[in-house]
């Protein structure tokens, strides 16, 4: 008798858990591309039309930008970055080149 007590308080405090994790969660549609924005197919027909493109690698969506990171021709890598409302190639905000 004393085990099943134990057994359901134990039951209980991982649900209490789960519920509390479950409900600080944000919500995952926020850190996806608003439903204005350019379209993921032609971020990629952008960059694929660049002189020397040979392969994309990564593409990721973050802070307002579409990042695509492909391959050129020689095997260099390049990673540049379009905005999700106008489509707009521009250099990374950090890093690289030109970023700061």
């Amino acid at each position: 008798m004393r085990t099943a007590t134990v057994l359901v308080g134990l039951s209980l405090f991982a649900a209490t858990g789960a519920f509390a994790q479950s409900s600080n969660k944000s919500d995952p549609l926020s850190s996806l591309p608003p439903p204005d924005s350019v379209k993921l197919s032609q971020v990629i027909a952008k960059a694929e039309v660049r002189p020397g493109f040979f392969a994309i690698k990564t593409v990721s969506f973050s802070a307002g930008e579409y990042e695509v990171v492909y391959f050129m021709d020689d095997g260099a890598e390049v990673r540049i970055n379009f905005d999700a409302k106008t489509g707009e190639a521009r250099p990374p905000k950090t890093g690289g080149l030109f970023g700061n």
